[in-house]
Parts: structure tokens; C-alpha cells; sequence
């Protein structure tokens, strides 16, 4: 008997300690729901890292439209590591005073079970820049850019580009391949590309940075120069092919037609200069409609599972450049 009861108190014992031993995530909560204001949201955002212009203007309007709504922003930068950003990620579920996160993802997959964390701490996630593969159950909603049509787009200009030549060799300059951006651009890119006869003759990662653009189309150009059109996948790319053109003797804009996505002030800088042909517009000041859609969601509205931003495409013989490049933030 005695035996008996010792065990069925150490069962008891246990049980109750077990729980305390698993660390549970705050719940955040928002008691001013209906009627919350920016002043009560506290965002944690996690930064994929520093990628050049375009994510320097990303995160800039992150910051500069937090002091103008008077929330409060908690930055994170993942520098580029997945691991870092997934530990980010932990943190601010762990953090009571975060009732919002926003995600730059570095990669589209392996977020389910952080995500499923946050929705059980009550936590507001908002995507943005960049697309994942999860459960749309799992965020508010996602806020961004088309890829695949801005591959789509490239495309089409890349067709008028090279319009009359006997060649139309064009290689390709690849982001980060386990993000959406690399993936849908290229998967766009190749949707249209058979319309003018296009062929993808090369093509590799350069991980959105002018070092690596250059030193991939540099090692390309020792191989060959049969190519007519460089296709890259973002401005800094671009702008490292074509210093290797011009080091490699050839004049970028006219022996090798270039055109870059993103539409940055280095961008714009290159096509008045006459070295890059066409820039595809990626919008990075999505921060003001990300906030609106957290206090949204904050409040209890249901929102589309994708608010897309506005974009246009920019080239270098339009004769109102200057007064477009002028007018630039970014």
C-alpha cells in the first residue's frame, strides 16, 4: 500500500512539473481591440540582412514610418543567415511587448512551426518583400511584389532588347536561389522568353551582389563572349556585370544589352549613363501599407491573403529620365 500511494504522489508531482519545465510563449494580446491605434501596436521586424540599395530604402521606410505613426519598431537583422532569422523569430514570440511581426523571409520554406507558435501567442505576423510556403491561415497576409511578373516583364523587355539580332544568348544572374525572388523572376523570366526566341545560356546565383555579379560574368566572359543580353536579377547584379563588360573590353548598353530589377538610384545612375538598358521596378516602401494591414488585423478585419504593390518598368531612351531619376527615394 505504501508503494502504491509513493508512486501515485510522484505521478502527481511530476505531472504538475512537466508543464513548468516547457517554455511557454507570452500571450500578446490586444486589449484596445476594436479600437486599437498605431500607438499600441509594438512591431518586431526581422530583416532578411544588407543587400544593397533597394533593402537599405526597405528598411529605412520601416523605420522613418514608425517615428511618423508613432509606433514602436524592434529591427532585427538576420544577416542573411536562416538560422539567425529563425532564433530572431523565437525572440520575439518570447517577447511580451511584441504584438506584430514582420517577415522578410530569407527562404520560402521551414517557417510552419515558428509561425504556428506565434498564432498560439496571440502574435500578429505579417509577410512582407518576400513570399513563403506555408498555410495562409498562419499570417494576416502578405505584402508585396508580383516576382513572377517582374520575370514576365523582364522577358518582354529583354525581347524588344534584342529585337533583329541573329543571337539572342542571354545570361542570367540568380538572387539567393532559396528565395521567392530568385525562383519566380527566373520562373517568369522563362514564361516569356520563347516568344522572341530567347535562349538562357548561362546562368548561376551571384547572391544580389555586385562582387559576385562581377565575378561571375567575368569568369563567363573567359569562356565566351557570345552573349547578347544579360538578364539580372537585381540592380547590384547589373551593376557588377557591367563592370566586367567594360573591363573585359566590351561597351555594356550596346555590345551586350543589360536590364536589372529593383529600379534603384544606382540603376538610374547607370542608365544615364548609357550601361544599363532597362530596369524592372521592385518597390521597397511597402512599410506604410504593411503597418495599416497590423493594425488591421490588430482590430479584427479580415484581410486578402496578398495586397500587391504598384510597379512600373523604367528605360534608359525615355526622355523624361532625368526628372523620374530626380524624383527618386530610393
Amino acid at each position: 500500500m505504501f508503494r502504491f500511494k509513493t508512486l501515485v504522489v510522484l505521478i502527481a508531482v511530476v505531472a504538475m512539473i512537466l508543464p513548468a519545465c516547457q517554455p511557454a510563449a507570452p500571450k500578446a494580446g490586444l486589449k484596445c481591440a476594436p479600437n486599437c491605434e498605431y500607438k499600441d501596436l509594438v512591431v518586431g521586424f526581422l530583416q532578411t540582412g544588407s543587400e544593397g540599395g533597394w533593402r537599405a530604402a526597405n528598411t529605412a521606410s520601416f523605420k522613418e514610418t514608425a517615428d511618423q505613426l508613432g509606433l514602436k519598431l524592434k529591427f532585427y537583422d538576420s544577416q542573411n543567415d536562416l538560422a539567425k532569422q529563425v532564433a530572431g523569430f523565437n525572440q520575439f514570440i518570447q517577447d511580451p511587448e511584441v504584438n506584430v511581426i514582420v517577415l522578410a523571409a530569407l527562404e520560402t520554406t521551414g517557417w510552419e512551426d515558428v509561425l504556428k507558435q506565434a498564432k498560439d501567442a496571440g502574435k500578429i505576423v505579417v509577410i512582407e518583400d518576400r513570399r513563403i510556403d506555408a498555410s495562409e491561415d498562419l499570417y494576416a497576409t502578405y505584402i508585396g511584389s508580383d516576382f513572377a511578373e517582374e520575370g514576365r516583364k523582364s522577358a518582354d523587355e529583354m525581347c524588344k532588347l534584342l529585337e533583329g539580332m541573329e543571337g539572342k544568348n542571354v545570361w542570367e544572374l540568380v538572387g539567393n536561389v532559396g528565395s521567392s525572388a530568385a525562383k519566380d523572376r527566373g520562373q517568369g523570366f522563362r514564361e516569356k522568353m520563347g516568344a522572341c526566341g530567347i535562349e538562357v545560356t548561362k546562368s548561376q546565383t551571384a547572391n544580389w551582389s555586385i562582387t559576385e555579379g562581377k565575378q561571375v560574368t567575368e569568369a563567363w566572359l573567359k569562356e565566351t563572349q557570345d552573349v547578347q543580353g544579360i538578364f539580372a536579377q537585381n540592380d547590384e547584379m547589373g551593376l557588377g556585370a557591367i563592370e566586367a563588360l567594360k573591363e573585359a573590353g566590351l561597351t555594356p548598353g550596346v555590345d551586350v544589352k543589360i536590364l536589372s530589377v529593383d529600379a534603384t538610384a544606382g540603376a538610374f545612375k547607370a542608365m544615364l549613363a548609357g550601361d544599363l538598358n532597362v530596369t524592372v521596378e521592385c518597390n521597397p516602401l511597402l512599410a506604410p501599407q504593411v503597418y495599416e494591414a497590423a493594425l488591421k488585423a490588430a482590430n479584427g478585419e479580415t484581410l486578402p491573403k496578398w495586397v500587391p504593390s504598384q510597379e512600373g518598368v523604367f528605360r534608359s531612351d525615355d526622355p523624361n529620365l532625368q526628372t523620374v531619376t530626380d524624383g527618386r527615394k530610393y
